[in-house]
């Protein structure tokens, strides 16, 4: 069986005593007060962890736009990818670079970024990570649609303390493990150069 919107809708629902819905776009009270917190809970768990399967790379555009001012040797601008939710890495480790509005500013050219987009296909999504998404999906209705508070507090502290951290758990054990890179502080206990094994 595949893994639909619908599907995850209606599991949130299930778990808060609601009645499901046949789809998002009905006409009925459970459906309207979902489709208003969907895609911000989706948008919110997206940018909670570097999700394997939400992952883009891209070589950044170039923006025509010039600004005001420049900080001193970031003179680089791009525009941000569209679909982006948040960055977490760049083709160029040493790059200085921030997001600024619709833009990437950056010291250094084409630089290329990995970060995760919005995916809203639920048919690609680990199920952890759709474990997790429900909590969510729970905690932001469960007061609007059965009109319990304590419900929602129970969903959002089973989300926050149990199902996305296994899901970001379950993430982080497919493929190399992110290193974490040595920083001026530890570099300079060792006169700038790494320490011997």
């Amino acid at each position: 069986m595949a893994i639909t919107k619908t599907l995850i809708i209606n599991k949130a629902l299930t778990e808060i005593g609601a009645q499901p819905i046949t789809n998002i776009d009905d006409d009925t009270n459970n459906a309207r007060i979902i489709n208003r917190v969907y895609e911000i809970a989706l948008r919110g768990i997206l940018e909670e962890c570097n999700w394997n399967f939400a992952r883009k790379r891209a070589l950044l555009s170039l923006s025509a736009d010039t600004l005001p001012w420049y900080d001193t040797g970031e003179t680089v601008v791009y525009v941000k990818p569209t679909d982006m939710i948040k960055i977490f890495r760049t083709s160029y480790r040493p790059a200085v670079w921030r997001e600024e509005g619709d833009y990437i500013i950056s010291d250094t050219a084409d630089l290329g970024v990995e970060y995760v987009y919005y995916l809203d296909n639920p048919g690609k999504y680990s199920m952890a990570f759709i474990e997790a998404f429900v909590d969510k999906l729970a905690s932001d209705a469960a007061y609007m649609i059965v009109n319990s508070a304590s419900l929602g507090k129970t969903y959002k502290e089973l989300y926050e303390g149990v199902s996305l951290p296994k899901a970001i758990s379950s993430n982080s054990q497919i493929g190399k493990q992110q290193e974490i890179l040595d920083d001026a502080w530890e570099l300079a206990k060792y006169q700038n150069t790494q320490p011997s094994a």
